[in-house]
């Protein structure tokens, strides 16, 4: 991956986790019902399935899906945890144990990892499948 595609990743993830931030807003979703949270969990995993297909289709075009999901997890996962160890563990002083109460972004770090090349699996199925 050339430099410049990491640079554009690590800008994506940053404005999808500025994104995120300002939408959850005063208190970075803390202030929102128990049930809105769980209500947003599955909401977000269902929007990142074509999301994250149009993502690998725009950014890359050499066909190597899975490998390419596996570069999108990681942007959308270990920049948006420090970003949020910035602001939640350090600016507001919760240290690591932020991950207990915002609980609800802690899920994402693991789902994506599983999602993500989940969809890249399927798109070099379906190009396996179409080019048969």
């Amino acid at each position: 991956m050339t430099p410049k595609k990491h640079l554009q990743l690590l800008v994506y993830s940053f404005v999808t986790w500025l994104s995120f931030y300002l939408i959850g807003l005063p208190e970075y979703y803390q202030q929102w019902y128990l049930w809105a949270k769980l209500a947003i969990l599955p909401l977000v995993t269902a929007i990142y399935f074509p999301v994250t297909r149009y993502t690998l289709e725009k950014y890359w075009s050499n066909g190597r899906h899975i490998m390419n999901a596996c570069w999108l997890a990681f942007y959308l996962t270990l920049p948006l945890f420090i970003y949020n160890y910035l602001l939640l563990a350090l600016y507001k002083d919760l240290g690591i144990q932020f991950v207990v109460p915002y609980w609800y972004l802690t899920f994402f770090y693991f789902l994506f990892w599983i999602q993500f090349p989940y969809i890249g699996w399927r798109m070099e199925r379906e190009n396996k499948l179409n080019h048969s």
